[in-house]
């Protein structure tokens, strides 16, 4: 079933009037019709199943006949604090991050980063890359976008695994110990200069254990996937749900 994203100023009642991107999307580009029945997610883990009444480029008009809630708790939430990639790599990385599941997803400015646009446009966009990767996925709770941070003014005192993948660690693996001791993980990755050697001293003084994705030299985005996969499944994120089996009582 298609999924859409559900403003809360959409909501009124057991009725929904959708404008913009998504009744355009929804009318023009897939040619939906009154009568069929759609999903909608509002961001807070609420998914509502609609009946469509009216249907146009401009306005959508629908009825909810059903609602369920797909939020998990999550005992050991991802931030992935990417230093900025040029192009449209970050475009790519904030896309199969939200696929992966991360949490919090913090662009960092490094001293090598030659990422150098518009930083609002920048976020606007991260925010819709973000918005059509959790409809696509069907992911109920967006994954959350901070500003652009110097990597010196980041704070991480507050994650129990501070980690850091580097190209010059040689014998270090992704720490096992991530799925023993529960708890808020940050991963922090630098760009495709790599990190300054005081930059990563400032790192490790905050406590981040540098680890190895292996003796090949990745690229910026190819490391921040590999490292967030390997972590997520790691700490179970990538399980797969729990089906009842016959004669279990679905709750």
């Amino acid at each position: 079933m298609r999924r859409f994203f559900l403003p809360s100023q959409a909501l009124i009642g057991n009725r929904l009037v959708l404008a913009g991107p998504e009744a355009h999307h929804l009318a023009v580009v897939l040619r939906l019709a009154p009568g069929q029945t759609v999903e909608l997610f509002d961001g807070t883990g609420a998914i509502h199943t609609a009946l469509l009444q009216a249907v146009d480029r401009a306005r959508v008009i629908a009825e909810i006949t059903a609602t369920r809630h797909e939020q998990q708790a999550v005992a050991s939430p991802l931030t992935l604090a990417q230093c900025l990639l040029k192009g449209k790599k970050m475009d790519f990385l904030v896309q199969k991050a939200t696929e992966l599941g991360v949490h919090v997803f913090v662009p960092l400015e490094s001293r090598y980063c030659e990422n150098r646009g518009d930083r609002e446009h920048q976020h606007e966009r991260w925010q819709r890359i973000m918005l059509e990767a959790c409809k696509q996925c069907h992911r109920a709770t967006p994954m959350h976008i901070l500003p652009v941070t110097p990597l010196a003014r980041f704070d991480i005192a507050a994650y129990v695994h501070r980690l850091v993948a580097w190209e010059g660690e040689r014998t270090a693996p992704v720490p096992a110990a991530l799925a023993k001791r529960l708890g808020p993980i940050c991963l922090v990755l630098g760009p495709e200069g790599g990190l300054h050697a005081d930059e990563l001293a400032t790192l490790r003084q905050q406590q981040c254990a540098t680890f190895s994705l292996g003796p090949q030299i990745l690229r910026g985005e190819t490391a921040a996937l590999v490292a967030t996969a390997i972590i997520q499944y790691l700490v179970g994120s990538l399980n797969p749900e729990t089906v009842p089996t016959s004669g279990e009582d679905i709750p």
